[in-house]
């Protein structure tokens, strides 16, 4: 018999400009039920607009933004995560990779997830392959732990994290913060900085 995992979450990346070359950086997980997930599918594709094929918080306007935030609300999640560190432009990889150390483990053994989707980055899946590997190889995620990759249009579920992400940081930096007031009233969203 195949695999069939329960608890899933779903990862992304988010940043934003907080001074003079440095950054916010961070990784949200949203968690999910998989008996929830055609529901959540359902809702997101139906929040779309015409001609789009993904949601994505940034390409939104406040309005849509705000709109969106409402569905999310009401959807059927068991939560988020958000970890943050801020780090300059370039040590943004080394960042994700620090982030990813700390996220992986909890989503695993504390969280209970069995299986993460992180939203691919296509050649750049390789630094993530290779912290999975060593987070493995050091016994803090287990091996029948799955980390994989999918494509914004593998799935609308991909789509929960950048918002989560995006309206954190448009209430944080950019004085916007109906979308992520109404998501933290409904869902438990931890946040932690590194």
């Amino acid at each position: 018999m195949d695999f069939i995992p329960q608890r899933i979450a779903y990862i992304d990346e988010t940043s934003a400009k907080t001074g003079a070359g440095t950054r916010l950086y961070g990784l949200a997980a949203v968690l999910t039920q998989a008996r929830d997930h055609p529901v959540i599918e359902a809702e997101l594709t139906a929040a779309l607009t015409p001609g789009r094929d993904y949601l994505h918080h940034y390409d939104e306007t406040p309005v849509r933004r705000a709109a969106i935030a409402k569905v999310i609300a009401n959807l059927p999640l068991d939560g988020a995560i958000l970890c943050t560190e801020v780090a300059s432009s370039q040590q943004q990889e080394r960042a994700r990779v620090r982030l990813l150390a700390h996220l992986l483990p909890r989503l695993q053994y504390d969280e209970g997830v069995e299986q993460v989707f992180l939203e691919s980055r296509s050649g750049a899946d390789r630094h993530d392959r290779r912290t999975r590997e060593r987070l493995r190889s050091s016994r803090r995620i287990s091996t029948d732990f799955r980390v994989d990759h999918v494509g914004k249009s593998a799935t609308p579920l991909i789509w929960l994290p950048d918002f989560v992400a995006g309206a954190y940081i448009a209430a944080a930096f950019h004085a916007e913060g109906e979308p992520w007031g109404m998501i933290c009233a409904s869902h438990l969203v931890d946040v932690t900085r590194l």
